[in-house]
């Protein structure tokens, strides 16, 4: 679960303290975790996604830089998250003055599911779903940490992932996505937490 996020493990460069932050939420709500779910990537993985969607999500003075050696290896993450980061409905996530900490987390973990849903879609829809059989065995953030065979294989596969996903950008497929991802996190938010307020 999200015990497993690390510095080393995030696609940016970090400090401990976003670590600390995350998990300290995240213990908070652990009634919430069962939100994070399979799909491209196991569960595991998943949380890692969830983590880095929460950091693209702090207001602008946290300065979140994407880690150039990493972006070497993940470029389908950062298509992606540069993806999410353009779109309208994360941007008005992103920008409400009445966000808390908690909104924000239910929000990066509504975001987990479903970009891993999509991506599972994309590699279904270009004949590439044998990578989400390869990210149940390996851990997909841990890729750089294989063999130079592994690691050369990965390499492929990204490439062969980053062609699909470049291409169902030029879709609305991504859009719709997140804003049913948004009206989700929204709703689930205002039904789940906002209530226990009160």
């Amino acid at each position: 679960m999200y015990h497993e996020i690390t510095v080393d493990r995030s696609l940016f460069y970090i400090e401990q303290h976003h670590v600390d932050t995350f998990l300290s939420i995240a213990e908070k709500l652990k009634d919430y975790s069962y939100i994070v779910k399979d799909g491209a990537m196991p569960q595991e993985d998943a949380w890692i996604v969830a983590f880095n969607a929460w950091l693209l999500l702090l207001p602008d003075d946290h300065i979140i830089i994407q880690s150039v050696e990493k972006s070497l290896y993940y470029t389908s993450n950062y298509i992606i998250y540069n993806a999410l980061i353009k779109d309208v409905h994360f941007q008005n996530l992103k920008q409400r003055k009445d966000a808390t900490p908690e909104f924000l987390y239910i929000v990066s973990l509504f975001l987990a599911s479903s970009l891993n849903d999509w991506i599972l879609f994309v590699m279904d829809k270009y004949n590439l779903s044998y990578m989400a059989e390869k990210n149940r065995e390996l851990k997909y953030f841990d890729a750089l940490q294989g063999t130079e065979s592994e690691i050369q294989d990965f390499l492929k596969d990204q490439s062969l992932f980053v062609k699909a996903a470049i291409l169902e950008l030029k879709t609305d497929s991504f859009s719709q996505m997140l804003k049913k991802c948004s009206d989700d996190a929204y709703f689930f938010y205002l039904e789940n937490l906002m209530k226990q307020k009160i």
